[in-house]
């Protein structure tokens, strides 16, 4: 039987060397480790299709290579961005 460690012996680190420690380290070896029960979930989107003109597709997709997002991520930003803006407005 494996001599269990204690947690309250790893010394602090930076996220870069804690990272590197629990990839070589198992949970398990730790004295009283037992798995969380703790489950997360994503709340459930709906899909919607949309039918743009091609020059529209050609904007939101040379903004998408410039910013770095995908093609979609970058829209539903828009989308949102625009309801944030009127669910404001209606406070008002």
């Amino acid at each position: 039987m494996k001599n269990s460690k204690k947690v309250s012996d790893i010394p602090p680190m930076n996220d870069e060397k804690l990272a590197k420690f629990w990839d070589n380290n198992e949970p398990e070896d730790f004295e009283g480790w037992k798995e969380g029960t703790m489950k997360f979930t994503r709340p459930p989107k709906k899909l919607i299709q949309l039918r743009l003109d091609p020059r529209d597709v050609r904007i939101i997709d040379r903004e998408s290579k410039r910013s770095g997002i995908d093609r979609a991520q970058l829209v539903r930003s828009w989308v949102k961005e625009k309801i944030s803006h009127i669910h404001n407005d209606e406070r008002l």
